[in-house]
């Protein structure tokens, strides 16, 4: 004897864009932003003023956190770049990560 399981992705399509579920997800990633934003690094500000939540859902329903300078991804990642002790200059940061995880989200 074998059990089925009917999958009903419709269902699963309309739970996600459920207006109170798109309610709680960008709640949740507006404390995402708090959290970036108390724990990124500083130099000139631009990085940390960019940190903000994408206001309009993807097609799937996911909510999305961006910082969109073009180094954002050096502040995240770090570089390669070593000084001439062959210690890293630009260490990574994890800003958007960590705080994702704080925030008790998943990446």
């Amino acid at each position: 004897m074998t059990d089925t399981v009917d999958i009903y992705d419709d269902a699963i399509d309309a739970l996600v864009h459920d207006p109170q579920v798109q309610a709680d997800l960008a709640a949740r990633m507006d404390r995402v932003v708090e959290v970036a934003k108390a724990t990124a690094p500083v130099d000139t500000g631009l990085y940390k003023g960019t940190i903000h939540r994408v206001e309009q859902p993807d097609d799937d329903g996911a909510v999305h956190v961006d910082a969109p300078v073009h180094y954002a991804i050096y502040v995240e990642y770090g570089t390669r770049q070593t000084d001439r002790n062959g210690r890293r200059i630009h260490l990574p940061h994890h800003v958007l990560g960590n705080a994702l995880d704080a925030a008790g989200g998943d990446h």
